[in-house]
């Protein structure tokens, strides 16, 4: 990875999960809170390929995994970030993305991000799975990500284009 690809990239982590952890959570939303941190991971893997996606999956994993007030298994959110942002990268070779299909892309990630965290929680003994509520933990998290894609996956598009134009060749 180039060094600007690298800095891109961490800057948006560290800002979607200062955001998510702040400001999304505190908020009293139905079921699931909004995955920032996912649309951003997401974003950045079709921006940027298989590669980047799961060391941006598992950077920013690790971060909200670290953030207080975590009250996850350290390396759940690391594990689902990283193989979401490796599979979601390998989905397009070209530079065709069309935002519905990504956005579609996203919002059934943050399904599968909600039942795997479930599943993986409670492999783990996790006491706070409430198996009752995880199909509208999974419906809500699929909304609120596909809204989230809709406006977060073009700005990190462009900005990808602005600050990396050697991931795009003309």
């Amino acid at each position: 990875m180039t060094v600007r690809r690298v800095v891109l990239c961490a800057l948006l982590i560290v800002i979607a999960v200062i955001v998510e952890v702040t400001v999304l959570a505190p908020l009293d939303f139905p079921g699931a809170t909004p995955s920032l941190v996912l649309v951003v991971v997401a974003a950045l893997a079709f921006a940027f390929g298989p590669t980047t996606g799961a060391a941006c999956g598992f950077a920013a994993g690790l971060l909200l995994n670290l953030a207080p007030p975590t009250t996850a298994t350290l390396g759940i959110s690391s594990l689902i970030l990283t193989v979401i942002g490796y599979a979601l990268g390998r989905v397009f070779d070209s530079d065709t993305r069309p935002l519905m299909l990504t956005t579609l892309l996203t919002s059934g990630a943050a399904a599968l991000s909600i039942l795997a965290g479930a599943a993986l929680g409670g492999l783990l003994g996790n006491p706070r799975i409430v198996w009752g509520d995880v199909p509208v933990l999974i419906l809500t998290a699929a909304l609120y990500a596909a809204i989230l894609a809709l406006l977060v996956i073009p700005v990190v598009n462009r900005l990808s284009r602005a600050f990396v134009p050697e991931a795009y060749p003309r």
